[in-house]
């Protein structure tokens, strides 16, 4: 029971996590399926990670919203290569995206508390969310989006910020499993940065 819970969880949050990551990057008129697998492993570490909040530790259940809004802007930033500003804009669109879908099926629907006690209903409302992927891909094939020069809002040695700010965040989440005693809650997050900033090193030595 428990094994096909997490599946279960596990499943319906990638397609959930999917139409933010699709939104955000069709949107911006980047194709998703050229970094799909990269998202996906994201996706798939921050779905445990909320799992194992959700589920085990609820003393991190009010960073965990944080900590995958960072996430996702330092995935856009060091994988897609999209200035920090724009990451985080993009990040936003994305979740605000999934957001007011999800308040339109709340009030049409199910109400908040059905999701909260019924399972079944739970995961087909994060299957609705996935009709984000479908619209914001048809929106992209026709052509619609928004194009900018992303590179004139980059920063200056903006892959040492990018480094910096990966490494700042890594010593804070270490201090949060030491304070916290729980390691393994945020040990998925440390792994998603280390790959963040194994690209940003390895795309800085490329570039030079």
């Amino acid at each position: 029971m428990i094994v096909t819970h997490f599946l279960l969880f596990m499943l319906f949050s990638t397609i959930e996590g999917l139409s933010i990551y699709a939104v955000a990057l069709y949107v911006f008129r980047f194709d998703l399926k050229k970094y799909f697998w990269h998202s996906l492993l994201i996706i798939e570490i921050i779905n445990f990670q909320n799992y194992l909040t959700r589920e085990n530790i609820e003393s991190l259940s009010y960073i965990a919203p944080i900590v995958n809004l960072i996430i996702t802007a330092l995935f856009f930033s060091t994988i897609v290569r999209i200035p920090l500003i724009w990451s985080f804009l993009m990040t936003i669109v994305g979740y605000s995206a999934s957001i007011v879908i999800q308040a339109v099926f709340i009030n049409f629907l199910f109400s908040l508390e059905e999701i909260k006690t019924d399972p079944i209903k739970g995961y087909l409302f994060q299957l609705l969310t996935g009709i984000l992927i479908f619209i914001s891909l048809y929106l992209y094939r026709k052509g619609y989006g928004f194009t900018f020069d992303f590179e004139k809002l980059r920063f200056k040695r903006e892959h040492i910020i990018i480094i910096l700010l990966i490494v700042a965040f890594v010593v804070f989440l270490g201090i949060m499993m030491q304070l916290l005693d729980v390691f393994i809650g945020l040990v998925g997050f440390v792994i998603a940065l280390l790959i963040f900033l194994f690209y940003s090193i390895k795309k800085e030595a490329e570039e030079y």
